[in-house]
């Protein structure tokens, strides 16, 4: 008989809640239209996703409207750093520096790493403190006019460190006027109200299978006004700002994960804090 299996990296990604499987099973079997055709099948699809759309607004403090499906939290966070600088450079005087911490994920370091490289822009990495926060000094120091774009992690992957982002966003607004505020939240929503935790920033990046979803589908909040140019350009899906086809039995699995987390969370992260 197979051993008793002690699963440890939840941080790395979750196992699928039943809920999730079970909301995404019918969308695989039967229910396979494109939302973005006229028929019958495609408005049920379109009315699924758009069902889930509302769900996943509500739960992260956003907009229907301002949601973007994504295949993850990767693309998520580069369509924020390179759109989000575009769109910034598109108003105005192009921008001549961007700025991150030196402690995000690869896929907003090497994302912001690559605009520099193909832009010629400076990028100015900010080392946090030895507790892992960002010191509001030293961003100010990096955050002057020339800036286009910010990104600052809400909680970090490896040692989980929650940065004070109203503060550090106030920083921001002072110095860089211009600048789009792009944060990844892809390891905050199991355990921190994300809507509440990121409301001062511009962009927002999630992903469903930290959260008991399945992998490969996550979401972009985008905020207000804010502008964002495609990385994927088409079909005009996602109101211009992210074509291709839907992956509905994803994003259908991801809303049910993201209610049950939110639902969970003040039990679960208790329990986990005492342990």
């Amino acid at each position: 008989m197979e051993g008793r299996r002690t699963y440890l990296d939840h941080a790395a990604t979750t196992p699928m809640r039943a809920g999730a499987i079970e909301a995404m099973l019918p969308h695989l079997a039967g229910r396979f239209g494109n939302p973005s055709g006229a028929h019958a099948e495609a408005r049920r699809a379109r009315r699924a996703l758009e069902d889930a759309r509302d769900r996943t607004a509500a739960l992260l403090g956003a907009d229907p409207a301002e949601v973007v499906f994504t295949s993850g939290g990767t693309e998520a966070d580069n369509l924020a750093v390179a759109g989000g600088w575009e769109a910034a450079a598109a108003l105005g005087p192009p921008p001549r520096a961007l700025v991150c911490t030196a402690m995000e994920h690869h896929a907003v370091l090497h994302a912001c790493r690559a605009l520099a490289l193909r832009t010629g822009a400076e990028l100015r990495e900010v080392r946090p403190g030895k507790d892992g926060i960002v010191d509001p000094g030293a961003l100010a120091e990096a955050c002057t006019p020339e800036v286009g774009l910010v990104s600052v992690m809400s909680v970090n992957n490896e040692i989980g460190t929650v940065q004070p982002m109203g503060a550090l966003a106030a920083v921001v607004r002072d110095g860089s006027p211009r600048a789009v505020l792009h944060t990844d939240a892809v390891q905050a929503v199991p355990w921190l109200e994300v809507g509440a935790l990121t409301a001062a920033a511009d962009l927002v990046a999630v992903s469903a299978h930290k959260f008991g979803g399945p992998q490969g589908v996550g979401a972009l909040v985008v905020r207000g006004s804010t502008g964002l140019s495609p990385l994927h350009r088409g079909g005009g899906q996602e109101r211009e700002r992210r074509s291709g086809t839907h992956n509905v039995a994803g994003v259908v699995a991801m809303a049910v994960a993201l209610s049950a987390t939110d639902a969970e969370r003040p039990v679960t992260a208790a329990r986990v804090a005492r342990r």
